[in-house]
């Protein structure tokens, strides 16, 4: 069996691309048979998903970050064969969000993600899918960790625009950045027959637990139980958000009077000021006035 392996080079500020001849040592230090293909625009990792299946490939590895990650699972699941295809990941992204829902298993670590792609053992994890609808636009998507609706979504605007750092740090000083400029709205979250309609900074649903380069979000979340949980946070003086950050880093913060956390299969936003959506950290709408998201349950086997 040959691992089709799809690397972003532009992962992790370029340390992707720098890493592939250790990438290549790994795998064949543990007689793996692969193919590298690497990607050159946004969308590419989506597209050489689809083309290796079409290829017969029933293992696929994304190498790169929480994007890379994310095209590469919709390639799984646009390429109709998600059951007979298991999905590996070598951690080499900005953030690397997803991978710490994943018990022992570290960001840049080559040696010991290769050795989970030995090993073959694997997990059925679910996916959400989204629907965006921005003006007469409609965009279908899905995401393997994490959606943000407002505020976060405007977070990873901001860190598109800071190409000099990397890890933790691009994500605060975007934080900051969002926190100056992002001008909330009124919002409507249904989920499950519940609804909240208010001014909202953002609601954050995760299938993961950790999003934004470190914060814990949805401590709670689990990747395959077939739910999504749903973070929900009023809008709040920026000084009093400002002491809401360190909560949010360690995942605490559920119990604060502008904090709502759920559960849900599905959960529909609507609002009439248009917002920022992203999935898994890329943004896909600047100003969509409804999302409407599902679970998919146990959609892809991921090698763990």
């Amino acid at each position: 069996m040959t691992t089709t392996v799809i690397l972003n080079p532009a992962a992790g500020r370029g340390l992707a691309g720098r890493r592939r001849h250790i990438i290549e040592a790994e795998l064949r230090k543990h007689n793996l048979e692969f193919e590298i293909f690497t990607t050159h625009a946004r969308g590419g990792a989506t597209e050489l998903a689809i083309q290796a299946i079409n290829r017969g490939s029933t293992q696929i590895v994304a190498v790169g970050g929480d994007g890379t990650i994310n095209e590469v699972v919709n390639g799984i699941v646009e390429g109709g064969k998600r059951t007979a295809v298991t999905f590996g990941i070598i951690p080499l992204g900005t953030g690397s969000d997803f991978v710490k829902s994943l018990p022992g298993v570290k960001p840049n670590d080559i040696s010991a993600a290769v050795q989970r792609l030995a090993a073959n053992q694997t997990q059925a994890i679910d996916v959400g899918r989204i629907r965006v609808t921005a003006g007469r636009l409609t965009l279908t998507r899905y995401f393997i960790n994490g959606l943000g609706m407002g505020l976060d979504a405007a977070v990873a605007v901001e860190s598109l625009k800071i190409p000099y750092l990397r890890g933790f740090a691009v994500y605060l000083i975007s934080v900051l950045r969002a926190l100056a400029t992002y001008r909330p709205g009124p919002m409507t979250v249904r989920f499950d027959g519940q609804q909240i309609s208010r001014q909202l900074f953002f609601a954050s649903v995760g299938n993961g637990r950790c999003q934004g380069g470190g914060f814990w979000i949805t401590p709670d979340a689990r990747l395959d139980d077939g739910l999504l949980d749903l973070c929900i946070v009023d809008t709040m003086p920026i000084p009093r958000a400002l002491r809401k950050i360190p909560l949010l880093m360690r995942g605490v913060h559920a119990n604060e009077p502008e904090v709502t956390m759920a559960r849900a299969r599905r959960i529909e936003v609507t609002c009439p000021t248009p917002i920022p959506v992203a999935t898994d950290g890329e943004v896909v709408a600047t100003a969509a006035q409804r999302v409407e998201v599902e679970v998919v349950p146990r959609a892809v086997k991921l090698l763990v």
